[in-house]
């Protein structure tokens, strides 16, 4: 059954093509994507706002939201109260408030304000759509908006808009929204240094592929996989260009071609495992099955959590076998026995982690304790037991907000109890006074502690479902590499005897 798999790189473990550019694509634009590059606003000119959104910039999104939400409900912000909410709705962002935003924007978008305003408010709204996966809603935001936008938010609408018609496989739309981003030839549009443009052309070649203009989507690739790149977010991207060109050619066939772009991908990089994987399989493709344990071997040492190191550590017996090398295929079939059986048990630690609350707990600290200017933009994942298995549930929008989301919670229940202590050790206030804001304090302690409940159930059930696809694809593994040394030793045994 393995040797039937290994020979068949496209059909188990070569993911389809289509699959593999939707896949990329959509996590290439993902929610930290979407929020490093807010909307750029109009001039503040009111000094109360200015001073909040001062507190925003200096990290301190709580106090800006308190600020604000004091001047509006006072009365003291008369001039341009509109700009205060749109500011108001991307504190809640700050803060990981989405759905207070959300209200914030869709009561703007409806109201009677300039066309301007309102323009920028559904933006903002179908952006928090995005960000939870409400493709349709996000849409119909998108539409609403009448005109066109200032440069910077014109860009990000056009590639939100084509990354919403992208999930919803309608690649042809896609398709015109990212032309729309630049003015020039095709292969040349897009090119100006912003955000924007940059995952426009890759999105823009994935379109291309998708609708069968395979060409022009393969020339837009090779100029962003060669280009020089002084920024690990540029060289990450030149790296998954390059990938995509290369099980491209190796899909069709090609894996000569296929070899010039994995070579180019950094082997020190993110995409480090999988140009390994690939590289060997074109070295076996071409029955160079010794060449094919160079980068295969080296790939078997990196970090079995890796779907693509797990390929590698049957890929290795395999190619033993096919220089007949039989006493080294056992011996690394063995080895990766010995790997998959440690890593489930990893995994189980894992679960058994989630199922206490512990390991969302440990989650959502190294989420409220990166630094002030990243701390919604989660980067890595603690190192704990299971942290490592959750990396691909990790880069969903719905499990970052989510946790984003109980971390806040933590941050808050923490300022309650700071506020609770302030009430006891003030002094002069009176009695009722005293009670009433005592009894305020603990009604909203009440209703975190509720909140908070859900909101880590919905965290544990997101990441059992994870973990249990990861131990069951572990478990599969291991079974073939019990099937494949049965076959060994029965080929063994049929071509040299019992002495064998």
């Amino acid at each position: 059954m393995l040797l039937r798999r290994m020979n068949k790189w496209g059909h188990v473990r070569l993911p389809v093509l289509e699959s593999m550019l939707l896949g990329m694509a959509c996590l290439l634009l993902n929610a930290q994507t979407l929020a490093a590059a807010p909307v750029v606003w109009d001039r503040i000119e009111d000094p109360l706002v200015r001073a909040a959104r001062f507190d925003l910039l200096m990290g301190e999104p709580f106090e800006a939201i308190i600020r604000l939400e004091a001047d509006l409900a006072q009365g003291h912000i008369k001039y341009r109260s509109a700009q205060a909410q749109l500011v108001l709705g991307s504190m809640y962002l700050a803060n990981g408030a989405h759905h207070k935003a959300a209200s914030i924007f869709e009561t703007l978008g409806n109201s009677d304000q300039p066309q301007r305003v309102k323009n920028l408010a559904w933006l903002s709204l179908a952006q928090v759509q995005y960000q939870h996966g409400q493709m349709n809603e996000a849409l119909l935001s998108l539409q609403r908006i009448s005109g066109e936008l200032p440069s910077q938010a014109q860009q990000e609408r056009l590639l939100l808009s084509a990354m919403v018609l992208m999930q919803q496989q309608h690649f042809d739309q896609a398709e015109i929204n990212l032309r729309q981003l630049g003015k020039k030839s095709l292969v040349q549009q897009l090119s100006e240094k912003s955000v924007w443009a940059t995952y426009g052309r890759f999105n823009l070649g994935v379109a291309l592929f998708r609708q069968g203009e395979e060409e022009e989507g393969r020339r837009l690739l090779e100029e962003l996989g060669s280009e020089a790149a002084d920024t690990e977010e540029s060289r990450a991207l030149r790296d998954k260009a390059n990938l995509m060109l290369a099980y491209y050619y190796l899909d069709k066939n090609k894996p000569e071609k296929a070899q010039q772009y994995f070579v180019k991908t950094r082997l020190q990089g993110p995409m480090s495992s999988r140009a390994l994987l690939g590289l060997g399989r074109v070295y076996s493709a071409k029955e160079l099955h010794k060449k094919s344990l160079v980068p295969w071997l080296k790939l078997s040492k990196m970090d079995a959590s890796d779907p693509a190191v797990q390929d590698g550590l049957l890929a290795v017996p395999f190619a033993f076998g096919k220089l007949e090398a039989f006493k080294q295929a056992l011996e690394y079939y063995q080895l990766a026995l010995e790997k998959f059986k440690a890593e489930v048990e990893q995994v189980r630690q894992a679960e058994v982690a989630v199922n206490s609350g512990a390991l969302a707990d440990e989650l959502a600290r190294a989420v409220a304790s990166q630094p002030v200017e990243q701390r919604w933009l989660v980067q890595d994942l603690p190192n704990t037991p299971g942290g490592r298995y959750l990396w691909q549930l990790f880069a969903t929008n719905e499990f970052q907000e989510t946790l984003k989301n109980y971390a806040q919670l933590r941050l808050s229940l923490g300022r309650l109890e700071q506020w609770s202590s302030q009430i006891d050790d003030a002094k002069g206030l009176e009695p009722a006074h005293r009670r009433e804001l005592e009894k305020k304090v603990v009604d909203l302690q009440n209703k975190l502690l509720s909140v908070l409940e859900r909101v880590q159930t919905h965290l544990k059930v997101l990441a059992q479902k994870s973990l249990e696809r990861r131990k069951q694809r572990l478990l599969g593994y291991a079974s073939e590499a019990r099937f494949s040394m049965a076959q060994m030793y029965d080929y063994a045994s049929k071509r040299w005897g019992s002495e064998q």
